[in-house]
């Protein structure tokens, strides 16, 4: 009920409007991706309260306007700003509404959307089984309507459950493939995040040097895309590598500059998790 106030507005002036209708629901539809828009900056600055209310005042609109690709979209949103929240209970409901648009629509980009939001969310919770099954619906997908970058995400997801499953040969091998397409259209995220995975991969391997170039390259597209973060997780992993090899003040280094953003970021968990490594240093 906390949203009602805005959209009663507009909902009045959509009912009371002199224009015609076509014209009233064009002014609304703009408004919603406004707050569509409004959303994801909040999310990207990290004041979730307001990106919620942002998604839910769309959400109302584009119900109003009965824009199923609207709703959908902002299913998506809301699931992605629980889910970094970690509040999984609340995710999977909205990733699930989204597939159930996308399957009504038979819109295949949002239905490949959805299946990579739920397939992120499981490899989180642990549910590889479930996992495997998003990533595969996916990929058959993103194959048949020959979308690279989508793909090339899924991907990434199945090479990071191949290193759940302890399958390090077989991650490496799917990364290098989601990194090739994500090359091929120039994909900063998508290489940012399989570069990571790569460190991963040779972290696992106490291939140190090799794992540490990989979370090199990812920290520089990080810093590229203006994604705190993920600079947080490079720098934190770069202070796992040098305290491995025995690196210590070049450990301590890292973790101190991961810990500043952690703060900035109210990121209490990797606070929690950058103390106890500097300790054990």
């Amino acid at each position: 009920m906390r949203f009602i106030a805005p959209i009663l507005l507009i909902l009045f002036i959509f009912l009371s409007c002199s224009a015609p209708e076509k014209r009233a629901g064009g002014w609304m539809l703009k408004e919603a991706n406004k707050k569509i828009e409004l959303g994801i900056k909040h999310f990207k600055n990290r004041s979730f309260a307001e990106a919620e209310k942002d998604f839910y005042w769309a959400l109302e609109s584009y119900i109003l306007l009965d824009n199923r690709e609207g709703q959908a979209a902002v299913f998506l949103s809301l699931g992605t700003l629980y889910l970094t929240q970690a509040k999984m209970e609340k995710a999977l409901p909205m990733f699930k509404k989204a597939m159930d648009i996308s399957v009504e629509l038979n819109n295949q980009g949002l239905h490949i959307d959805a299946l990579s939001s739920m397939a992120g969310l499981y490899l989180l919770t642990e549910e590889l089984s479930k996992a495997k099954e998003a990533i595969s619906q996916g990929l058959e997908l993103a194959k048949e309507a020959r979308l690279k970058r989508k793909r090339a995400t899924l991907l990434n997801h199945l090479g990071n459950l191949k290193i759940k499953e302890g399958d390090l040969t077989g991650a490496e091998k799917i990364l290098r493939e989601s990194l090739s397409l994500n090359e091929d259209i120039d994909n900063k995220e998508g290489k940012s995040a399989n570069y990571f995975n790569l460190g991963l991969v040779n972290l696992a391997k106490r291939n140190y040097k090799e794992a540490g170039i990989y979370f090199e390259k990812a920290l520089t597209l990080d810093k590229h895309i203006e994604k705190p973060d993920l600079i947080a997780r490079d720098l934190e992993k770069l202070g796992d590598v040098s305290g491995i090899t025995g690196q210590k003040e070049e450990a301590f280094s890292y973790y101190e500059r991961s810990i500043l953003i952690y703060q900035q970021l109210k990121d209490n968990k990797g606070l929690e998790r950058l103390s106890k490594k500097i300790k054990d240093i």
